[in-house]
């Protein structure tokens, strides 16, 4: 299974803006070069990000993002379901009525079943999780190159 860019471009803007001191404005440009993102999709991501409330826009020559709410807060389930609306694996879990065999596929129960495995996994790292990695990522590796 691969996880969308739409889900792993926010959750590498949501880590970048976390990483940072508590209410650090940031451009987008920053963040889609620090964190190879291209800027097109940061800006439209950023969309989904703040009608979701987990970042905020901020206007002007110093305007760019920030977090909206504390990162140990923001569960990877709450993005993705915030930005994608599912996590299902497969097509079938999400729309049965559209599955010319659903309720009768010996597959069915085990793809739910994946379904629920992956949302309790989620629902317990947090950005907060991922930034203090990304901290300690990074810190390692500046050591490494000195």
């Amino acid at each position: 299974m691969l996880v969308p860019m739409k889900i792993d471009y926010g959750v590498r803007i949501l880590v970048h803006l976390a990483t940072l001191p508590k209410n650090s404005i940031v451009k987008g440009s920053e963040i889609s070069k620090a964190r190879h993102v291209p800027e097109n999709f940061l800006f439209q991501i950023s969309n989904d990000l703040i009608e979701k409330n987990f970042i905020r826009s901020v206007r002007g020559p110093n305007g760019g993002y920030v977090l909206e709410k504390n990162p140990s807060e923001i569960s990877i389930a709450s993005i993705i379901r915030g930005l994608d609306k599912t996590m299902a694996p497969v097509s079938c879990i999400e729309f049965p009525d559209l599955c010319q065999v659903s309720g009768q596929c010996s597959q069915q129960d085990m793809w739910t079943d994946v379904e629920k495995v992956l949302i309790s996994k989620l629902e317990t790292v947090t950005v907060k999780d991922l930034a203090d990695k990304d901290k300690v990522f990074v810190s390692t590796k500046a050591i490494n190159r000195n």
